[in-house]
């Protein structure tokens, strides 16, 4: 696999990594503020590299790696990112529009303020993620168990959580509207406190016995006594 170190990318050495014909490895390159649209990245591995502001709009991205470094800000709309994995990099900012997400997986990122609105595809997988303040709304997260993941005051509306386990996850004020969640499992997630409006959009979650007596206390001030 062909590897550039330590290099600061222009727009067509970007556009030109897809003339190798195998991957490329880029290793502690710096693409930040970068303009390279429709670019073909396909399997393409970024480790420890910059990409904040960089602009990717409509790229292939298809079973790329990113591992490590910094993207906050980077624009991915449109871009094919099935396959794709992100392992602990700073994605804060960064915006997924109209992606393609199929099999994609983020692990250990930060993805504070990052817009991932009209995403396509069967789903991705969110695994020790911070994705407090997100903008998620339809995100497909079914059938995947997103243990250890923050949406606290995510944008979740209309998600479909169907079948989803949420173990060790915080939901606290995260906008549940319209989600669903038949069976999802949601026992060892931090709900925070409940309100009616809230108790609707957990409709055909499955809660803990101390979970469901939390909703009740919470709804009704009433002090429940095994």
């Amino acid at each position: 696999m062909p590897t550039l170190t330590d290099q600061h990318l222009s727009p067509l050495e970007v556009d030109q990594l897809a003339d190798s014909g195998e991957p490329v490895e880029l290793v502690r390159c710096d693409l930040s503020e970068v303009r390279a649209r429709d670019c073909d990245l396909d399997e393409v591995t970024f480790t420890d590299c910059t990409l904040d502001g960089a602009d990717l709009t409509g790229s292939r991205l298809s079973g790329a790696r990113f591992t490590g470094g910094t993207a906050t800000g980077l624009r991915l709309d449109r871009c094919d990112l099935s396959d794709a994995r992100f392992d602990r990099v700073d994605l804060s900012s960064a915006v997924l529009t109209g992606a393609l997400l199929t099999d994609a997986e983020f692990h250990g990122c930060r993805m504070t303020g990052l817009v991932a609105d009209a995403t396509r595809g069967m789903g991705c997988l969110l695994l020790g993620c911070n994705a407090y303040g997100a903008e998620l709304p339809a995100l497909v997260l079914a059938r995947r168990a997103h243990t250890g993941t923050r949406f606290t005051e995510a944008n979740l509306a209309g998600a479909d959580l169907r079948e989803a386990v949420l173990d060790g996850c915080v939901l606290l004020h995260a906008d549940l509207s319209g989600a669903n969640l038949e069976g999802a499992d949601l026992r060892g997630a931090d709900l925070g406190p409940c309100t009616r409006e809230r108790l609707d959009s957990l409709a055909g979650a499955i809660l803990s016995t101390g979970q469901a007596v939390a909703a009740l206390q919470d709804l009704t001030g009433a002090t429940v006594v095994d």
